[in-house]
């Protein structure tokens, strides 16, 4: 018996299914102008991430405010990735603020 009798082989025991194994993984190339619209999306999201990490959530919330802003001006598929972060932050901003109401009272 050779080789060539032998069926080809799929793992199926966990990792991924074979197709997302095998597919190249898609990046969004952003033109001059692309780029350029992101900049004051890309600079309230770093104000929102400073303010989640020194934990002010006014601050936060105002800044989170901002980045949807910039973010309605863009296309959504060039703002997916910023969404769902917002949504993260979101989260982490109620749960913050619910933490503080705890230990205040």
């Amino acid at each position: 018996m050779t080789h060539r009798a032998r069926p080809r082989v799929h793992l199926l025991a966990g990792g991924p299914i074979w197709e997302e194994r095998r597919a190249k993984p898609q990046q969004i190339k952003l033109t001059k102008r692309q780029k350029l619209a992101r900049k004051p999306l890309n600079k309230a999201m770093n104000q929102l991430s400073k303010a989640v990490a020194r934990q002010d959530w006014r601050a936060a919330r105002i800044a989170r405010s901002a980045a949807w802003d910039e973010v309605n001006k863009l296309a959504d598929e060039l703002t997916w990735e910023e969404r769902k972060k917002l949504w993260e932050y979101k989260q982490r901003i109620l749960a913050g603020e619910a933490r503080e109401r705890l230990q205040g009272n």
